[in-house]
């Protein structure tokens, strides 16, 4: 039986911008770029009215691009890690877990705001492989608290459509607070680049909605400025993946001119010396 569910933070709610691309794009079946059956039933669980997301065919394709990509990241560090343990910052409702399959050797750890983490509690219960976390990134305690409860863990921290929604000093304070307490670490996240944020442009899904872009980075070295200790491993235009499913104009044209599509969005890595 579907229920309704009143968020009251309203970045909260977008949790379900992505819920929804995924739960779509799973039902193209073999031609889908990421294959999500939990995406699908938790879409049938709540009710709400995706219709609107409808009308985004960038942030679309984008999502499930975004969802793939972390997902190959974390795959990579499973497999080269005796020890590994991926913390989903601000995870949602995402599935990233159960997409990866039961991999003994890995723990998951979602993290995200309380109404948040109850609401995933009833809808995807928590499993020895997949424990949950009540907190906001911008707390200290779950980073202690992590390091006190896997002291042999190797840590990769992806922040997934998360970081746009802070102020620059709160990422800065966050990337400090992740290199202070995990060297060794990988730490990956998606920006809205600095054409967006300084003149205001929300991506298609979010048109409309309450949510505030309140940072945007263009130049993948900068957070190695901030913290001399990050390494940046990648910047990733979204648009050199997948390029048929774009259209011409994203993929055959912007999608070979990275820097200009830096602008608007893309997705880092980095490693933490």
């Amino acid at each position: 039986m579907k229920q309704t569910y009143d968020f009251k933070n309203v970045v909260a709610e977008t949790l379900l911008i992505p819920l929804y691309m995924r739960a779509k794009e799973s039902r193209r079946g073999d031609a889908a770029i990421l294959r999500d059956s939990e995406a699908e039933r938790l879409i049938q669980s709540i009710r709400y009215d995706y219709s609107r997301f409808d009308e985004a065919p960038l942030s679309e394709v984008g999502c499930v691009v975004r969802g793939w990509y972390f997902d190959q990241a974390v795959r990579r560090f499973i497999d080269q890690h005796d020890y590994p343990v991926v913390i989903n910052v601000g995870c949602g409702l995402d599935t990233r877990a159960q997409r990866l399959g039961n991999n003994p050797k890995a723990v998951f750890c979602e993290l995200d705001l309380p109404e948040v983490i109850s609401l995933r509690r009833e809808l995807i219960p928590e499993t020895e492989h997949d424990r949950y976390i009540s907190a906001s990134l911008t707390d200290t305690e779950w980073m202690d608290t992590l390091k006190t409860n896997y002291p042999d863990g190797e840590f990769i921290f992806v922040a997934e459509g998360v970081l746009m929604y802070f102020y620059e000093y709160q990422v800065k304070e966050f990337v400090h607070r992740i290199a202070d307490r995990f060297p060794g670490s990988e730490l990956w996240f998606d920006v809205c680049g600095t054409i967006m944020f300084r003149r205001g442009i929300k991506p298609d899904s979010l048109r409309g909605h309450k949510a505030e872009i309140r940072s945007g980075i263009s130049d993948g070295h900068l957070p190695e400025r901030w913290d001399a200790r990050l390494a940046l491993i990648e910047q990733a235009n979204y648009m050199k993946f997948f390029r048929s499913r774009w259209g011409f104009l994203f993929g055959q044209i912007l999608g070979r001119l990275p820097r200009l599509c830096f602008g608007f969005s893309s997705m880092l890595g980095y490693r933490i010396k």
